[in-house]
């Protein structure tokens, strides 16, 4: 199964894609899903970072793809905008993200809803197979690619993330049933 068909087992179909000019030099694409990953909601991804390596800070190598999942179709261009900064910073850096990150939000993306940035974390809400693709060497792909999810948090959620560290902030994340989607959403902590 090539990394196009593992999206769509885990997303469903494609219902739409992006071109941006500065990303389509680097062959890499935008896809959305829509009713992923719970219905009433669409998550929309990068296609084709995945063949650039990126390092962690422990000198590891990965293959990454950035995602993002929300509840509001109308912030769908400020996800993307997210995206394209995320992608951007990958490629400039060729730093990994690390799941537990923090990464500040920009003033312009999400700037109704008061969120301070966005958490890195694992698509919690999707299967758990979905987790990590194992490359199809037919499509000389990597051998392991890991969909990076993008979860926006307010200031207070960043704090405690600071203050009690990743596994104390994935265990009140982990507990929710879909708010993490919902943009309008209260404060955790």
């Amino acid at each position: 199964m090539n990394y196009i068909e593992h999206l769509e087992k885990h997303c469903g179909e494609i219902k739409g894609s992006l071109e941006l000019e500065d990303m389509m030099e680097e062959n890499i694409q935008f896809l959305k899903f829509e009713n992923a990953p719970i219905d009433n909601t669409y998550t929309a991804t990068t296609l084709g970072l995945l063949w650039r390596p990126l390092q962690f800070e422990e000198e590891r190598f990965y293959h990454q793809e950035l995602m993002m999942s929300v509840k509001q179709p109308e912030a769908e261009e400020d996800v993307i905008e997210l995206l394209w900064r995320l992608t951007t910073h990958a490629l400039e850096t060729g730093q990994a993200f690390e799941l537990g990150e923090f990464y500040s939000m920009p003033e312009t993306v999400f700037g109704q809803y008061g969120f301070a940035g966005v958490y890195v974390t694992a698509p919690f809400y999707f299967d758990e197979s979905f987790f990590i693709h194992h490359g199809d060497a037919s499509f000389d792909e990597p051998e392991h690619v890991l969909p990076v999810w993008f979860v926006p948090i307010f200031e207070s959620e960043a704090d405690y993330l600071e203050q009690q560290g990743m596994d104390a902030f994935d265990e009140i994340i982990d507990a929710t049933e879909d708010e993490l989607l919902d943009l309008t959403r209260q404060p955790l902590i």
